[in-house]
């Protein structure tokens, strides 16, 4: 029983260690894998880190509120220190809802809450895909997030509003209306206001694009937030990207219908090749290179199942004067024969 007890300890105390690890201001992206990995990999993992982090978030909230305040007031300073934490951790039970077993196992961390520093940052929800994956989560509020394959997402709601940000790949959003609490979606330097709707994001090579399915959707590159005049909206049918440097072009209408990719098929009108590649490399099983920059930018119109990328593969030298070499390391380069216009426009698709 010692054993087993001891053992459930320690990966709580794991699981503090990563909620401080990811919640640091120091946090990359090398951290984040290695949280999911170890999230993922055990059931008592997930639990453990469930409880810890919305203790963290829930206290966040009720050491900043007029309870907390009082809570910490009601706390007799002449007696010892941990007589002072135990009569605060029997206050925060009658005040906060979280699972008990969790509230005696973090005392440190109520301690650090409401005697040093309230959480400036909470702890998110994180949801991830793998290569070839697509996944549906539904949130609490009832929104639906589908993610595409090797993409990421961060959810975090709090009182007055609900946040998530795309880190990488592809996500489509059809989101439970809230006016109250209104929906943002960050992705890059840009900032995406929902104003009840069905749109996707992607997060490209070089680029960001919003294309919405239903509703309206207000896109505000950071750059930009402090001009209104700036921000666009837009409505069912229309897209638009942005960059580092803001709008890349004006509001378009959308050649293919946004979020088609969640059927597992990639879908493409007169997009740049490299981008495209890009995409499939989200699916395959190995990785494509365009081995010269003279195939970036050709423009295509194409589509194809993510499970049968090889078999579009096969059709590129049949359709334009290229040599796909597939390597031993199950890696393919796809050379010109010839260098080909960036004007070209070229179209197939494959069953």
């Amino acid at each position: 029983m010692n054993m087993l007890n001891n053992k459930d300890s320690q990966i709580e105390k794991t699981a503090h260690e990563w909620l401080m690890t990811i919640t640091s201001d120091q946090a990359n992206d090398a951290d984040i894998e290695a949280f999911i990995i170890w999230r993922d990999g055990n059931p008592q993992h997930a639990e453990a880190y469930a409880g810890i982090s919305h203790i963290w978030n829930e206290l966040g909230v009720l050491a900043r509120s007029p309870q907390g305040e009082n809570l910490r007031k009601s706390v007799d300073d002449r007696a010892g220190n941990d007589n002072i934490l135990t009569k605060f951790i029997q206050a925060v039970k009658q005040n906060l809802r979280a699972p008990q077993y969790a509230l005696a196992s973090v005392a440190a961390l109520i301690a650090l809450v409401f005697f040093m520093q309230p959480p400036a940052i909470q702890a998110p929800d994180i949801y991830q895909t793998t290569r070839a994956e697509i996944q549906e989560i539904v949130l609490a509020d009832g929104s639906i997030i589908t993610l595409g394959a090797l993409s990421r997402v961060e959810v975090l709601y709090s009182e007055d509003r609900r946040n998530v940000s795309l880190k990488k790949g592809q996500a489509f959003f059809d989101v439970a209306k809230n006016p109250k609490k209104p929906f943002y979606v960050k992705a890059q330097d840009t900032e995406i206001r929902v104003l009840g709707t069905k749109f996707d994001v992607h997060l490209g090579p070089q680029d960001l694009t919003v294309g919405v399915l239903e509703g309206r959707v207000q896109v505000t590159p950071k750059q930009l937030k402090k001009k209104p005049s700036q921000t666009k909206v837009l409505t069912a049918g229309q897209i638009v990207s942005t960059t580092k440097a803001g709008f890349t072009d004006n509001i378009t209408i959308a050649q293919v219908k946004p979020g088609a990719w969640r059927g597992g098929r990639l879908v493409y009108k007169k997009e740049v090749f490299s981008k495209i590649i890009a995409d499939a490399n989200r699916y395959y099983s190995g990785h494509i290179k365009l081995e010269d920059d003279s195939l970036a930018h050709i423009h295509v119109t194409t589509s194809f199942d993510v499970h049968q990328i090889d078999d579009f593969l096969k059709t590129l030298p049949e359709i334009f004067n290229v040599e796909v070499l597939y390597l031993s390391s199950g890696d393919v380069i796809i050379t010109p024969l010839k260098r080909t216009k960036n004007t070209q426009n070229i179209a197939f698709n494959n069953p």
